[in-house]
């Protein structure tokens, strides 16, 4: 036990000595200051029946805890993925795989660090929320329990679950790089938001505090939302005095099923877990015979005929070799997806077209372009690039322009179809929608020096706007007309140029 405990103490120092942890207690702070907006303002996050409770304790406590258990989950998935990879960044992945200490301390080592770390974000968004309740002065009467218990009954089994399901992705080969952070994201959109509240019990509670408001004022009734409602003069939100509620064995027994998910999880992650070991069989030789001949006959062909298009000028030379940089050590299969995305692009129709196939044949490219802002590094090839600033520059818009004809390739089946049927307006859309794709890569990856800031953002992105056509965020304007009287392409257009100057900037000051 003086092992585990011992790993314990050190992970955490290690995890909480980051600038990243200290940017996210932060980050979180200001979160919950947007939780709990002034009373005059012109939104609301918690709203019940029309109503809300008076800023007294006992409506913080549940309010933060029904607002934790729906948006900390994405949030701290993230933030705890790294257990794991830290020690294999350190290449102390090997001395510990050395020591006596058994993978299962190990991993609940690693398991207990993390939830510590949870536990220490939700702690700065309490002492927030008596800032917030003293700042607004609407009750003065401060009770800890009641902003403590709705914490810990509803709040502590989530976070016990998201730092096991952490663990698991990173215990699984194939989930603990950008593959699993996608899948995880979209796991919280079709699972965990529509699911969880009445997973972890905070959805009976709403329903009980649905029920009291209605009882309290019969007479108005109004509608119920978790999230962000907007409120005007004419449709005001209404205060009461919540006294709040005790918790039961209820509320403990609905808490349940999230710690059957954190038990499995940490069981499957003991399977996977390899205590850092290598395989014994170099890659190159068991790729599968399918890789093999895509590489020696059908690569090889492409590669010359890219030598002979690209051997006349330098820059063209540097494009082509940034472009094989990017594509470098992807399956083929991901080759085939893309050329089946293509031919799918040419015969479906066109709504089906601009909703939903061309933004997927996008994201099937996520994985490879938030390399961007980082390939110098993971190939050596820094010192090469960096020796003048001419050069530097040169090699960042090869760069970008390598991306660029990535995704334009995995959307050539819809150029034909735009430029065939003369829909110009789609195709400089489309245009739009790729350089703010590769931009926002770039950005990200320069910036932050990691893949899984753009793995995470740009998800988000592709689902609130061309998958769900929110009109501000939709960067390929499903909506045409819409969209263009809007100005929201122009908006892309600014934010593209300009991070890629930001990004372009950065990188010849270095």
């Amino acid at each position: 036990m003086n092992k585990v405990w011992q790993c314990i103490s050190a992970d955490f120092k290690q995890r909480t000595r980051q600038q990243s942890f200290v940017v996210t207690l932060l980050a979180m702070s200001v979160l919950t200051l947007l939780f709990f907006p002034s009373p005059d303002a012109h939104y609301q996050t918690l709203v019940i029946n029309g109503y809300r409770g008076i800023y007294n304790s006992a409506w913080l406590g549940i309010c933060l805890a029904m607002l934790n258990v729906l948006f900390l989950p994405i949030i701290c998935f993230y933030l705890v993925k790294n257990a794991l990879e830290l020690d294999r960044h350190s290449m102390t992945g090997e001395l510990i795989a050395a020591t006596p200490i058994s993978k299962q301390a190990f991993l609940l080592a690693k398991w207990c660090s993390s939830v510590l770390i949870l536990i220490s974000i939700v702690l700065v968004m309490l002492i927030s929320c008596l800032g917030i309740q003293i700042y607004y002065g609407e009750s003065y009467q401060i009770n800890l329990w009641a902003l403590a218990w709705p914490q810990l009954v509803f709040v502590l089994p989530m976070l016990l679950a998201i730092a096991a399901i952490a663990i698991m992705f990173e215990s699984i080969k194939w989930l603990k790089g950008g593959l699993g952070n996608v899948i995880y994201f979209f796991l919280w959109i079709g699972f965990i938001v529509q699911s969880m509240e009445s997973v972890s019990g905070i959805g009976a509670l709403l329903d009980q505090l649905d029920a009291e408001i209605a009882a309290l004022f019969p007479s108005q009734q109004g509608s119920t939302n978790i999230g962000i409602s907007i409120s005007n003069e004419t449709n005001e939100i209404s205060t009461f005095v919540w006294q709040g509620i005790e918790p039961t064995v209820m509320h403990l027994w609905e808490a349940l099923p999230l710690l059957f998910v954190c038990l499995s999880c940490l069981v499957l992650a003991f399977i996977f877990f390899d205590r850092f070991s290598k395989d014994s069989i170099p890659e190159s030789k068991r790729s599968p015979w399918l890789n093999l001949i895509f590489e020696t006959r059908f690569g090889g062909l492409l590669d010359i005929i890219f030598d002979a298009l690209t051997k006349h000028f330098a820059f063209t030379r540097l494009l082509r070799l940034e472009l094989k940089l990017i594509i470098k050590g992807h399956s083929v299969y991901w080759f085939i997806g893309l050329l089946v995305l293509n031919i799918i692009q040419l015969f479906i129709s066109q709504e089906l077209l601009i909703s939903l196939i061309l933004p997927i044949s996008w994201l099937w490219c996520v994985l490879v372009i938030s390399q961007l802002g980082q390939l110098e590094k993971q190939s050596n090839t820094f010192e090469l690039v960096t020796y003048s600033k001419q050069s530097s520059i040169l090699q960042s818009f090869a760069c970008y322009c390598a991306a660029w004809i990535l995704l334009a390739l995995a959307s050539m089946g819809s150029v034909v179809r735009f430029a065939g049927s003369a829909e110009w307006l789609l195709l400089v859309q489309l245009i739009i929608a790729i350089s703010f794709t590769v931009s926002l890569a770039y950005f990200c990856g320069a910036f932050t020096g990691t893949k899984r800031m753009f793995e995470v953002l740009y998800p988000a992105l592709w689902y609130i706007g061309p998958i769900q056509a929110a009109l501000y965020f939709d960067f390929f304007g499903v909506n045409s007309q819409a969209s263009w009287q809007a100005g929201v392409p122009y908006f892309f257009v600014a934010i593209s140029i300009s991070l890629l100057m930001l990004t372009i900037r950065a990188k010849s000051t270095r």
